[in-house]
């Protein structure tokens, strides 16, 4: 029986309820999310230890990244086409590709967050 405003979590036999071990939260998540692709599963094994809160957070670095990345890789794609082509191809394709992460990440930013969201309801009981 739950008490008033508290939810109810999710019984897994042999262990309390919330204190099963983390393979077995990650297995639980999985089952219940249906089919899903490798990288949507990778997914959830990241979100299965945070709570949605640090989950948000660690999105954000993320894009912090890759914006910053982007950012010295363009810097250090300029200073290497002034020195050689051959140098700057890669750290042009490189700054490319960081800024499109980054592009991709901020337009899958509100799904990422609604799915580390359904994964800690699915851990966690709640």
């Amino acid at each position: 029986m739950a008490r008033k405003g508290r939810p109810v979590q999710p019984q897994v036999k042999g262990f309390r309820p919330g204190k099963a071990p983390p393979q077995l939260k990650k297995k639980m998540a999985k089952q219940q999310m249906g089919e899903m692709t490798t990288a949507q599963e990778r997914m959830v094994d990241l979100f299965a230890d945070r709570t949605p809160a640090e989950s948000r957070k660690l999105i954000g670095r993320w894009m912090l990244g890759t914006l910053v990345g982007g950012i010295l890789l363009t810097v250090l794609s300029i200073l290497a086409w002034q020195w050689s082509w051959i140098a700057g191809v890669p750290l042009t394709l490189a700054a490319g590709f960081t800024f499109f992460s980054h592009i991709r990440l901020r337009a899958q930013r509100a799904q990422l967050e609604e799915m580390a969201e359904q994964v800690a309801k699915v851990t966690r009981g709640g």
